[in-house]
């Protein structure tokens, strides 16, 4: 499965890890990722979780010390600065999106992440990693999602820095959740446009798994 979002230019060299970390702290990265594990991702100590699209690993330092991560990714830079730095408190695979990745089980794990993805994927190509997630998690387990949205209403300037962002499939809220019904039994879903300093809106979803 491959990943839709732009390359060139300026995008290119967001995939260097230590350019790509730099530009989300610039962005308020500490502040969004405090609070979205806080008030969002809620993970209880000890639990299972699988970080699709994990990026750099950097998500660990906001989680408790006792969570079991795994995480995977489709750059090998990322996946190879995240195991340089985290490789004690993790596992980490490359790896497309959507694929069965070795060492990442069926009913394993309690959350499933994907922060930042979906806005990146086709409709057939978010099917695919739904339906993947909710055959990773156990009963009751909860697939997280944060996307960028577009809707209704929304300032003209929050639009058009939306429209800036590498991926290139921004949905609105009822096509998130559309997509998120199709593969779980309950959606808890939050439009959120405060999470920057800039005017942004997200669009957080909390997909929970039901009984086979």
């Amino acid at each position: 499965m491959s990943v839709s979002h732009r390359r060139g230019g300026l995008y290119r060299v967001l995939e260097l890890p230590r350019v790509y970390e730099s530009f989300q702290k610039l962005l308020g990265a500490h502040a969004v990722r405090t609070r979205f594990v806080k008030e969002f991702l809620r993970p209880a100590d000890g639990s299972r979780l699988l970080d699709v699209g994990c990026g750099t690993g950097s998500l660990l330092d906001y989680l408790p010390p006792g969570i079991e991560y795994t995480g995977y990714d489709l750059n090998p830079s990322y996946i190879e600065a995240a195991r340089r730095r985290y490789g004690s408190r993790g596992r980490f695979f490359v790896g497309r999106v959507g694929e069965e990745i070795a060492g990442v089980g069926s009913g394993c794990f309690d959350i499933v992440l994907a922060k930042a993805l979906l806005h990146h994927l086709s409709d057939d190509e978010a099917h695919q990693l739904l339906r993947l997630s909710a055959r990773a998690l156990v009963p009751h387990g909860v697939f997280v999602s944060f996307d960028n949205v577009f809707y209704d209403g929304q300032p003209w300037i929050s639009r058009t820095l939306i429209a800036l962002d590498r991926g290139g499939k921004v949905r609105t809220p009822g096509e998130y959740r559309g997509l998120a019904a199709a593969h779980f039994e309950s959606i808890e879903a939050l439009l959120i446009t405060d999470m920057l300093k800039i005017p942004y809106a997200h669009f957080i979803m909390r997909a929970r798994k039901g009984t086979p």
